[in-house]
C-alpha cells in the first residue's frame, strides 16, 4: 500500500510549487523534509495552511532554515496560524497575493541585475559612495579616485558650489570643500553626482525627474523653515531626490505595464504602491531601498526609499517627515494623484521651529503668496503657525514657484 503524505502538493508551471498542509506543524512533521527537498528543486515553494493548520512556535528555528533562501512564502487565512517569526513580504493571506509576490520576487532580480549593468555602477563616483561607507576614510583615500577623474571632480565642485550648500565664497578645489562640509558633505556631493547619473539613464521620464527635484527642494526649504543644520538640510536634499528611484527602475524596466499601473491611480484611485504591486508584484519603496543598498548609499536614506509614503512615522524623525511632507503637498495639489497624508506631521515641525526661532536662531522666511496678509500676521507672532493648514499650502506654493522660475529646475541642480 502506497504511503500517505499529510499534504498535497500543486503545480503552479514556471516551476512554482505549493504544498498544501491540514496539520499542526512541529519540528518532527514530514513537511519539514518535503520542503527541503522541494526548495532544492523549485524556484518558489507556497506552503499554504488549511484553516486547522497552524505552523507551530517550536518549528522556528526549522523555519529559519528553510526561509534562508528567500524562495519559500506562507499562506494562511489568519494570522494567528502562523506562530514562527516571518518577514511580512513572505506570508500572506490568500493564495492569489503569494502568487504576486512570487511575480514581484523575480521581477527585482531582473531590475537589480538591470541595475549592475549601468555605467552608473562601473564609475569612480560609485566607488567613491562605497569608501565613504568605511569611516575611516581619508582625504588621501578620496583623492587617489578623484585624481584618475578629473571630469568627476569638476562636477562634484559645480554641485559643492549650486544653491544646496549655501556658500557665498565658491569652493576652487575638493580640499576646501572637505574642510568646510567634512567627508558627511563629500558624500552628499556624490548623493546628486548619482541622482545626475541616474536622471541621464532615465533621461525620459522627465515628470517623475522633475517631481524628485521638486520633492528635494521642497524638502529642503522645510528644513530651513525649522532651522535645521547644514548637515540636516543635505541629506533632505539626497532625500527628497532620491525617495522615487524605485519608479524610475520600475518604469525603465516596462514601460508598458508601467502605464498600466499609472492608469489603475488615476482611473480606479488606487493608492501607487498598491497599483505597482498589483501589476509588478513589488511597489517602488521596496525597490527603491533595495536598489539604494545594491548601490551603496548610505543607511539614513534607505527609510525616505522605503516609508515615504508611511502614514505612521515618529514625529522626531525630520529628515522622513520632510520628504514624505514634500511628497505628499506635490502629490495632492501639483500631480492630483492619490496622497499619503501628511497634515499629521505638521505639528512636529511647528514645534521645532517655535523652538528655534525662542532660542534665538534666524530662520528662513515664507515668501510672499496671494494669501500674504493672512501669513504675515502669523509670522509676527507665533512663528510655528507657518505650518497650520491651510496656510503651509500657500508657504509651500510661494517657494515652489519662485524654484522653477529661477529656471534651477530646468538645469537639474
Amino acid at each position: 500500500m502506497a504511503e500517505q503524505y499529510p499534504f498535497q502538493i500543486v503545480n503552479h508551471g514556471d516551476n512554482v510549487f505549493e504544498m498544501i498542509v491540514g496539520d499542526v506543524i512541529k519540528p518532527d512533521h514530514k513537511v519539514a523534509e518535503a520542503l527541503a527537498i522541494l526548495l532544492n528543486k523549485c524556484d518558489y515553494v507556497i506552503l499554504s495552511l488549511k484553516e486547522n493548520a497552524i505552523l507551530h512556535e517550536s518549528f522556528t528555528d526549522k523555519m529559519a532554515e528553510l526561509t534562508a533562501s528567500g524562495r519559500l512564502l506562507v499562506v494562511a487565512r489568519e494570522d494567528e496560524q502562523i506562530q514562527v517569526s516571518l518577514p511580512e513580504n513572505k506570508k500572506f493571506n490568500e493564495l492569489q497575493a503569494a502568487q504576486s509576490r512570487v511575480n514581484g520576487e523575480r521581477n527585482i532580480e531582473k531590475i537589480l541585475k538591470q541595475i549592475e549593468k549601468m555605467p552608473l555602477m562601473q564609475s569612480s563616483a560609485n566607488k567613491l559612495m562605497n569608501m565613504l561607507r568605511d569611516p575611516k576614510i581619508t582625504f588621501e583615500n578620496i583623492e587617489e579616485v578623484t585624481s584618475k577623474d578629473p571630469k568627476l571632480v569638476m562636477r562634484m565642485l559645480k554641485i559643492a558650489n549650486s544653491a544646496v550648500f549655501s556658500r557665498r565664497m565658491p569652493f576652487e578645489n575638493l580640499k576646501a570643500v572637505v574642510t568646510y562640509l567634512g567627508l558627511d558633505g563629500i558624500k552628499e556631493i556624490i548623493l546628486q553626482e548619482t541622482f545626475d547619473g541616474f536622471s541621464q539613464v532615465f533621461a525620459n521620464q522627465r515628470e517623475k525627474l522633475a517631481h524628485m527635484r521638486r520633492c528635494a527642494h521642497l524638502a529642503t526649504w522645510i528644513g530651513k523653515l525649522i532651522g535645521a543644520d547644514i548637515n540636516l538640510l543635505s541629506r533632505m536634499n539626497s532625500a527628497g531626490l532620491l525617495h522615487d528611484i524605485g519608479s524610475l527602475a520600475l518604469c525603465f524596466y516596462d514601460s508598458q505595464e508601467y502605464a498600466r499601473a499609472t492608469m489603475m491611480v488615476r482611473n480606479d484611485k488606487k493608492t501607487v504602491g498598491a497599483a505597482e504591486i498589483e501589476v509588478f508584484g513589488v511597489d517602488h519603496q521596496e525597490l527603491g531601498m533595495l536598489m539604494a543598498k545594491k548601490i551603496g548609499m548610505p543607511d539614513y536614506l534607505w527609510p525616505a526609499m522605503a516609508r515615504h509614503h508611511d502614514p505612521d512615522l515618529p514625529s522626531d524623525d525630520l529628515l522622513l517627515i520632510s520628504v514624505i511632507t514634500a511628497n505628499g503637498y506635490l502629490n495632492q495639489f501639483i500631480e492630483n494623484l492619490p496622497f499619503t497624508p501628511y497634515e499629521t506631521y505638521l505639528p512636529a515641525l511647528a514645534e521645532k521651529r517655535r523652538k528655534k526661532e525662542d532660542g534665538g536662531r534666524n530662520l528662513a522666511r515664507p515668501a510672499q503668496t496671494s494669501a500674504q496678509n493672512a501669513i504675515n500676521s502669523l509670522i509676527s507672532g507665533n512663528d510655528g503657525e507657518v505650518f497650520k493648514v491651510p496656510y503651509v499650502y500657500e508657504v509651500l506654493k510661494a517657494e515652489l514657484d519662485r524654484f522653477m522660475l529661477t529656471g534651477t529646475e530646468a538645469q537639474g541642480m
